[in-house]
């Protein structure tokens, strides 16, 4: 089967490739971050994004599409789905196992350092049918309702809602704008402007780099030598800026 292949311009936020780009961006990652949970949250470094994520190398590997820790030492994974794959929810759990897998030194018997973990999926479909625009997952009991506090929550966001009195209008807003990632798109609030900024800076520069004819060969792989160049060293400061020696 033959696929069609996008031009950048056609790109929007539901697609990977502009989604982790845009989103390695730190003040982008903690604006979406903050307007998807309706509270302010700061990241520690860069976040990462393509992150792997394995307990062997001799078995099933992921790799999230971005993924930060905050100051708080909560972890959060967000990714873009734009095709539903039927496991979504069985995905979920196993990206969300990996994650647990890391998050405890090695020789800590104290589980209760485990850090809070947020799994986030951003899709333009109704993946349980009941016309909400955000589904929450958090373990309770059955039979009494009390939550387990276990610090492990997932998210799916459907940009396709019906509620719109039950979520912020500006994360309505973003859903919209993750969908329709256009130039035209009126954006309301600060934090929803200075995404939009991002995404069209990001978006220019690669259609300059990649697309503008007009670019000699020659200067071309220059440019992209620096952008690698740029990628490498934020992805090593992050490592020394989260590693501990």
């Amino acid at each position: 089967m033959s696929q069609t292949k996008k031009s950048l311009q056609d790109l929007t936020l539901l697609d990977r490739f502009l989604f982790a780009e845009v989103m390695e961006d730190a003040e982008t990652f903690e604006n979406v971050l903050s307007i998807i949970l309706g509270q302010d949250i700061s990241i520690k470094g860069h976040p990462q994004s393509e992150h792997e994520k394995r307990t062997s190398p001799l078995k099933r590997q992921v790799r999230l599409d971005v993924w930060a820790e905050d100051d708080t030492d909560a972890v959060y994974n967000i990714e873009a789905q734009k095709e539903n794959t039927k496991n979504l929810p069985h995905r979920s759990r196993f990206y969300q196992a990996l994650i647990d897998s890391k998050l405890l030194d090695p020789g800590e018997i104290d589980f209760s350092k485990m850090k809070d973990c947020y799994s986030i999926i951003i899709a333009p479909f109704d993946l349980f049918g009941e016309g909400l625009y955000q589904y929450t997952f958090q373990m309770n009991c059955n039979e009494t309702g009390q939550p387990l506090n276990d610090g492990a929550i997932r998210i799916f966001l459907n940009t396709h809602g019906q509620n719109p009195e039950d979520i912020s209008s500006e994360l309505k807003e973003l859903l919209y704008y993750m969908e329709h990632t256009t130039e035209d798109i009126f954006c309301s609030t600060p934090r929803l402007q200075e995404i939009k900024k991002h995404v069209l800076k990001t978006a220019n520069w690669y259609f300059y780099v990649f697309c503008d004819k007009k670019e000699l060969p020659e200067k071309r792989k220059e440019l992209y030598k620096k952008i690698e160049c740029l990628r490498i060293k934020r992805k090593y400061v992050h490592v020394l800026q989260t590693t501990k020696f």
